[in-house]
């Protein structure tokens, strides 16, 4: 392993260290306050939640394929359920590539530029989405800061021209070239309309997701209203996705939810959420894995 790599390493275990400490200190430094908020999460809730949780992520290999179909291919149910479910866990792996990688290896018969396209796609769209979840926070309540504000209309704004059928096909064309194949867009059936059912679908699920959120919490000290579990979480997951020196955005994600949830709450029911979203998703992720593995013939993909 080369200095460079083990550098590298090096900076995201100490940026990791240095984000979850901040998110985790409130609570550190006091046991009375983890005693206080994480310890009085009721078990039957937890459970309801987390179910909610799996089930919302088992939702997406659904949305993935409606958007796999647009460019000319009916996948396989199985495959498209299989492929988004194990490459999903890749994103815990540092650098990302390997939630695209494990995508294109179980979809062989899918040519590999439709396959990376149709991820960028599902992420674009998907961002976008969260970023709208956001704004509901500014129109129902409005004490969002100005600063975020810009950054999330910008966001978007890049985001909505990046998910353009031109730019889709130039993307296309340009995973092509890099791989010196040629490419027929003939089949391919990109429209706004299109995209606009995905950008529902996911919008739909983010707020089923803060949802979740909110169940877990219930009956607890960890008083995070629903809005606020609802329009929080789809934006820190956003960056800390883009974070790529963070696996899975570890730590980034918890400490922007921690950033924005202090304007309103204490920094222990702030830092108490903040992590159990992480632990929640976590489980969620490998809790989905581990049954589509024993589900589908342990982990064989077979088409048929």
């Amino acid at each position: 392993m080369s200095a460079k790599v083990i550098l590298l390493r090096v900076a995201q275990v100490l940026l990791v260290l240095f984000l979850f400490y901040y998110v985790a200190s409130p609570l550190v430094r006091n046991a009375k306050a983890f005693s206080d908020t994480f310890l009085t999460l009721k078990p039957l809730c937890l459970c309801a939640g987390l179910l909610m949780l799996a089930f919302i992520i088992s939702a997406y290999p659904f949305v993935w394929r409606y958007i796999v179909q647009g460019f000319g291919y009916e996948l396989p149910l199985k495959t498209s359920i299989i492929s988004w479910i194990y490459s999903n866990v890749g994103k815990y792996i540092p650098g990302k590539v390997w939630q695209f990688v494990g995508r294109v290896a179980l979809t062989k018969k899918i040519k590999p530029e439709i396959t990376l396209t149709t991820v960028f796609l599902e992420v674009i769209i998907s961002s976008a989405a969260a970023i709208m979840v956001f704004f509901i926070r500014f129109f129902l309540r409005g004490n969002v800061s100005q600063l975020w504000l810009l950054y999330a209309s910008l966001l978007f704004l890049v985001l909505l021209t990046l998910q353009h059928p031109s730019f889709i096909k130039f993307f296309l064309k340009l995973y092509a070239r890099l791989r010196k194949v040629e490419m027929d867009l003939s089949r391919i059936n990109l429209n706004l309309r299109r995209n606009l059912v995905v950008f529902v679908l996911y919008f739909v699920l983010w707020i089923l997701t803060g949802v979740s959120f909110w169940v877990m919490i219930q009956g607890s000290s960890i008083r995070v209203s629903l809005l606020d579990s609802v329009t929080t979480y789809p934006i820190s997951w956003i960056l800390g996705y883009l974070t790529i020196i963070a696996p899975a955005g570890l730590g980034v994600r918890e400490s922007i939810l921690m950033t924005l949830l202090r304007g309103t709450y204490s920094g222990e029911v702030a830092s108490a959420f903040s992590i159990l979203t992480r632990v929640a998703l976590v489980l969620g992720d490998f809790i989905l894995f581990l049954f589509a593995f024993a589900f589908f013939e342990k982990g064989r993909l077979r088409e048929k």
